[in-house]
């Protein structure tokens, strides 16, 4: 692997798998791109506690809280799972890491969660990691 894109919406338990992807790229010496997509409902995204109040502050804490990862990072505007995909492909990405957030219950019966609707159109490897812990 030579770059991983990791979606974060900057909850805690995307940062689980933010934190996840750094791992893997350290590990892969791989570069690292960080893409926090913004919903075109941005003034609900700003309103919700779950989320960080400042996800460009969010981002740019990036390389000092992985210094030895090459990290970069992207806002995007959009829809998240569409988004997602045309900045993997976009970037050439070998894999997307995400977190599994919003997989309640009998996750076969989440047709259109995010995690599902980005496997069934990566143009990569996906990488879904367990986010229950921060849940």
């Amino acid at each position: 692997m030579k770059k991983i894109l990791v979606g974060t919406d900057t909850t805690a338990s995307a940062d689980l798998a933010v934190q996840r992807a750094a791992e893997l790229a350290r590990l892969s010496e791989a570069e690292l791109v960080v893409v926090n997509v913004r919903s075109n409902g941005a003034q609900y995204d700003a309103a919700d506690p779950k989320k960080a109040a400042d996800p460009d502050r969010y981002l740019a804490e990036m390389p000092r809280r992985f210094p030895q990862v090459d990290v970069r990072t992207r806002s995007e505007t959009g829809d998240p799972a569409e988004r997602l995909v045309e900045v993997a492909e976009s970037e050439r990405a070998d894999t997307i890491v995400l977190g599994n957030r919003g997989m309640h219950g009998s996750w076969w019966r989440v047709r259109d969660s995010l995690p599902n609707l980005v496997l069934r159109h990566a143009p990569c490897s996906v990488f879904i990691v367990d986010t229950r812990a921060a849940q």
